[in-house]
């Protein structure tokens, strides 16, 4: 029995465990937000507000907290913070007995901002076990296997809502949300605990050409962000199978690991920014696609380029906040900025997108916006190589034995 525990308490389990979590937050819980807040009346542009402001609040978390665990790589949390984790299965517990649209509002915000800590956490914490081992830190493995679980978790999704229905998987997902927590809960092995930490590390500020590359991610994420959720409502509203809404997602994030770690091995910074480019134009052919207003198996088809432009996207972003960070232990911070770009897109665009859908329909916004995706290469194009160079060290001190910032 303690050699179970052990297991559990391990760092690869609780890495696994903060993954696995996150997985079902978006295979399961994640795409049916749109069906949940439509069922309850609200409209198309009320639906894309409201997940949009869902983007907006991750502004309240991601930065503070990825600088955090940069600084105690992923020590167990204390009691506030493990009161964070639970919330989510707690939230999630009401999300099938909700019946108030104003309630069910508050209830998807609240769902969305719980959800956040757990990937960075296992991100932190995988990088802590690398460093005390001595090992090779490789971000890719890591947000291979998010997606991984994305995918297949997205999957099981969707064979299990068709089989027994949106009602009955809700009403017992919670629980297993809260098993599967368990090595997040459990007292670190002897072997894991450090008592000292090291100097917290400096505090990131943007320079110019961090944030001409952040604009890039940007307009990437404008385009990309909404076509999901209002693909997955348009799946329910025009087609007869609403219970394949699981398998948008779950086959884009199949065909996201595949393409991310068939070029990984190519990954030079010439190459990154060429997937870049090619990632913009796999989700300009993905837009033009949906302009024909594609059946129900047509949108599955369209949807292993939503896993092709991801998968080139994700892989060069890693690249960049892997080189731009260099051997500084600046990485998770690095990824909190490209996290609140993404994020900040996502909101404007799904505000966005679910206006102009609203107006037009799904079909014809598609073609309407088309045109946004030349944004993303060309600032991409306007940062340059030099964006892509590590920061000096001048730009990443640390006052020595104190941890504290100096001026950038």
């Amino acid at each position: 029995m303690l050699k179970r525990l052990h297991v559990f308490s391990s760092p690869m389990g609780f890495v696994l465990s903060a993954l696995f979590v996150n997985g079902i937050a978006g295979g399961f819980v994640w795409p049916y937000f749109p069906i949940f807040l439509a069922g309850a009346g609200l409209s198309k542009s009320q639906v894309g507000l409201v997940l949009g402001i869902s983007n907006i609040l991750v502004f309240l978390v991601r930065l503070p907290l990825g600088r955090w665990l940069d600084h105690s790589h992923g020590h167990r949390f204390d009691l506030p913070l493990t009161g964070m984790l639970l919330a989510f299965p707690a939230l999630l517990f009401f999300l099938p007995h909700t019946r108030s649209p104003a309630a069910l509002v508050l209830l998807v915000l609240a769902l969305g901002l719980a959800r956040l800590p757990f990937l960075p956490l296992g991100l932190a914490r995988l990088k802590r076990q690398s460093d005390l081992e001595k090992k090779q830190f490789s971000p890719l493995l890591f947000v291979g296997a998010h997606h991984f679980f994305l995918g297949i978790l997205g999957l099981l999704a969707g064979a299990i809502i068709v089989s027994v229905g949106t009602g009955k998987t809700f009403a017992v997902l919670w629980l297993v949300v809260l098993l599967s927590m368990t090595p997040l809960l459990l007292p670190a092995s002897p072997e894991d605990k450090e008592e000292d930490l090291p100097p917290a590390p400096p505090r990131l500020l943007p320079n110019a050409e961090e944030i001409l590359i952040l604009l890039s991610f940007f307009f990437f994420h404008l385009v990309n962000a909404p076509l999901l959720p209002f693909t997955e409502l348009y799946m329910k509203t025009h087609t007869h199978h609403a219970g394949w809404i699981p398998w948008i997602a779950a086959i884009a994030e199949v065909v996201m690991v595949i393409t991310a770690f068939s070029v990984s091995r190519l990954t030079s910074v010439a190459s990154a920014r060429i997937a870049l480019v090619m990632a913009s134009a796999a989700l300009a052919l993905r837009m033009a696609l949906y302009g024909f207003s594609p059946s129900a198996v047509g949108i599955l088809g369209i949807s292993v380029l939503d896993g092709i432009s991801s998968g080139l996207f994700w892989m060069a972003s890693l690249k960049w906040m892997a080189e731009r960070s260099g051997k500084s232990n600046t990485f998770n911070q690095m990824s909190g900025y490209v996290d609140l770009t993404v994020m900040t897109a996502g909101a404007l665009g799904t505000i966005l997108f679910g206006w102009v859908d609203g107006k037009i329909g799904f079909a014809t916004s598609s073609k309407e916006l088309l045109g946004l995706n030349i944004l993303a290469p060309a600032f991409l194009l306007l940062a340059g190589k030099r964006s892509w160079v590590p920061r000096k060290k001048k730009d990443t001190r640390v006052s020595p034995g104190k941890g504290k910032d100096l001026p950038l």
